[in-house]
């Protein structure tokens, strides 16, 4: 069975932009892969690890040659279910708002808890690079934004998507982008919502 993660990183739930046009692309998914398993991860109502003293304690114990102690296992062992999880999945579609030219807070806590040497990425001391060690998958990226032209200097949204994600080893990514959710009226905000629900399925199709 294919396993499709959904993250979705907005804390608005079906009031939220990204939200609404991931579940477009999720409802044509489903229709044209009905055996496949959908998982959700709603990044702001899961108990997600934190990333404080006993988790960075426990990061580095292994390369300073030191054993960790009872806490520090039991605080890796949920960031190594956390890498699992993604890693168990065959699909990975992440839904997210641009927060501050970025993104919120709750991605890039998760995203420091994916990215971790040894489980998902290495170094190549011969080549001097850092090599992603997760398998490559389709990654299909679903980001709203009130105003910020993609690719324009100020988007630290979507070139630090990429970049983080090809890091670990996911080079298949795609992204869909609604970068003018202001608009001056609800009724205008709606349609300019709605028209990115037919991509969102053109996207999906193809995933």
């Amino acid at each position: 069975m294919t396993t499709v993660l959904h993250i979705s990183a907005s804390p608005k739930g079906a009031q939220s932009s990204s939200g609404q046009i991931a579940e477009a692309f999720l409802t044509e998914y489903a229709a044209a892969h009905p055996d496949d398993e959908i998982v959700s991860l709603p990044l702001f109502a899961a108990d997600l690890p934190e990333f404080g003293v006993v988790e960075t304690e426990a990061k580095f114990a292994p390369i300073y040659g030191e054993a960790l102690t009872s806490a520090q296992a039991a605080a890796w062992n949920r960031v190594e279910a956390e890498i699992e999880r993604l890693k168990r999945a065959d699909k990975v579609l992440l839904s997210s708002p641009m927060w501050n030219l970025g993104i919120p807070y709750k991605l890039k806590q998760y995203i420091d808890i994916i990215v971790q040497p040894r489980l998902s990425f290495t170094y190549d001391v011969q080549r001097m690079e850092h090599v992603g060690v997760l398998e490559n998958r389709p990654l299909q990226l679903i980001l709203t934004r009130s105003s910020v032209l993609p690719g324009d200097f100020s988007d630290f949204q979507l070139p630090y998507l990429k970049y983080i994600f090809e890091f670990i080893g996911i080079r298949d990514v795609r992204a869909l982008i609604a970068w003018q959710t202001t608009q001056p009226t609800a009724d205008d905000r709606l349609a300019y919502l709605t028209s990115f629900f037919e991509p969102a399925r053109a996207a999906a199709r193809i995933f």
